[in-house]
C-alpha cells in the first residue's frame, strides 16, 4: 500500500459506517432485510468512490 493508501482505506470505512448506520434505521424499521441495507449502502459509497478514484489517476 502507498503511504496515503491507508487513509483512503480508512476514510473509506469511516463513509460506509455512516451511509450504512444512518441508512438501516429507516429501512429496517421499513421491512427492509439487512443484506439489502448493506447492498445499497455500498451501491450509494461506490459513485463517489469511483468519481474520486478516477479523477485522481486524471492527476497523473
Amino acid at each position: 500500500m502507498r503511504p496515503d493508501g491507508a487513509a483512503k482505506l480508512v476514510a473509506l470505512l469511516l463513509a460506509f459506517g455512516m451511509i450504512a448506520g444512518f441508512s438501516a434505521t429507516y429501512l429496517v424499521q421499513a421491512g427492509v432485510p439487512g443484506w439489502l441495507v448493506v447492498v445499497l449502502a455500498l451501491l450509494v459509497l461506490a459513485v463517489p468512490f469511483f468519481l474520486a478514484h478516477r479523477s485522481g489517476q486524471q492527476k497523473r
